[in-house]
């Protein structure tokens, strides 16, 4: 298959006039974007990551009050950082934010460095969070792609197939980099996650005050969909709900995973060892009878790491991400591939797209 043609550049320059014109008018004032301190942004960056604005604005001004730098950061307690964080849930941020931290004091004199590959080799920065830092921060020409973003471009650029499929990600990121400009490069990527918090939005997006509407190649669909199910019967059938559990095993630098076997759904994909929830179960109960089914293993199941919900025409699928430590070696026992995989190799590989943004996090924190 021949790989997406990438915007031309009379696309790239009417796009990039208009995303700046509105955001001159519309941009959010946030507090984090009255800053270019390195710090100040990686601690927003992370905040927001699963988290609405509205929750990070209060977290964001107590904790660069009670940590003002990296250096206060990496002296503090790591029980004292996770307590500070807790309103926010998903534990792990913290601890890698205290990580970097810690990395930055150690290797850098507390500061954080400018260049991107030695913003990646932190673990805990994956392309997201250092494309946001080097644009934010430092002003260099970075691309950006976290999820209003990817929508954005997907919508405007892309319109048909999988948003969320290996491939397709990796388009957007390609069309993100064609699309950031010489200059205000700050103003072009907060202006491109504002239009994809407030404006095209996942639901209900508002594609009638959208600048894009003229560039657009899903320009109407949402809106005539919309109107197609108030005209159109409703259906009888209701979708039915699968509630699955998974492990994410980390030893080292390295995740195992385990490949689906021919003839089922998603065949060859790589995914994390689990599967689904029988009545009367709870989530840890689930996992570990999953673990020794799969792999002949125990394991004690910890805190959840990620959840998301995926659809298919008749199934929704509710998926939830635990950190799992195993308590001896496994061994496939049903005849699937097993593999311990790096953090930088995630990418590489075939995922279910319900994978896709977990991916992303955990080959940084993005």
């Amino acid at each position: 298959m021949s790989p997406r043609p990438l915007p031309d550049a009379a696309a790239r320059r009417r796009f990039r006039r208009a995303l700046l014109a509105w955001y001159g008018a519309n941009g959010r004032d946030l507090p984090w974007r009255r800053t270019s301190d390195p710090y100040h942004i990686l601690v927003s960056e992370v905040m927001l990551q699963q988290t609405q604005v509205d929750r990070v604005l209060p977290k964001y001004h107590e904790w660069l009050e009670k940590y003002p730098s990296l250096g206060a950061l990496a002296s503090a307690p790591e029980s004292d950082v996770d307590r500070t964080w807790r309103p926010l849930g998903y534990n792990i941020r913290p601890r890698r934010l205290h990580a970097i931290a810690r990395e930055a004091v150690e290797r850098y004199g507390g500061r954080l460095p400018s260049d991107e590959a030695t913003l990646l080799s932190f673990k805990g920065i994956g392309a997201y969070t250092a494309g946001a830092i080097r644009s934010f921060a430092f002003g260099q020409r970075a691309a950006i792609l976290d999820t209003n973003v990817a929508r954005v471009l997907f919508r405007v650029f892309v319109g048909r197939g999988d948003a969320r499929a290996h491939a397709t990600r990796k388009h957007l990121w390609a069309v993100s980099e064609a699309l950031v400009p010489r200059k205000r490069v700050f103003d072009f990527n907060q202006a491109l996650m504002d239009l994809g918090a407030m404006v095209c939005v996942a639901r209900t997006p508002r594609c009638l005050v959208c600048p894009m509407k003229n560039l657009c190649r899903t320009y109407g669909r949402h809106a005539r969909a919309r109107r197609a199910g108030a005209g159109g019967v409703r259906r009888s059938r209701r979708r039915r709900v699968r509630v699955v559990v998974a492990a994410v095993i980390e030893k080292g630098d390295r995740f195992l995973l385990t490949r689906r076997q021919p003839g089922v759904h998603l065949a060859g994909l790589w995914e994390f060892p689990g599967g689904k929830i029988h009545s009367g179960e709870s989530h840890g109960a689930a996992l570990a009878r999953e673990l020794r089914e799969e792999l002949g293993v125990n394991a004690d199941v910890g805190e959840l790491v990620y959840e998301t919900t995926h659809s298919y025409p008749d199934l929704a699928v509710a998926l939830h991400f635990y950190r799992c430590r195993l308590l001896g070696r496994p061994r496939p026992l049903l005849g699937q591939e097993m593999r311990w995989v790096r953090r930088a190799e995630l990418r590489s590989l075939g995922f279910p797209p319900a994978d896709t943004e977990l991916i992303d996090r955990l080959s940084g924190i993005d």
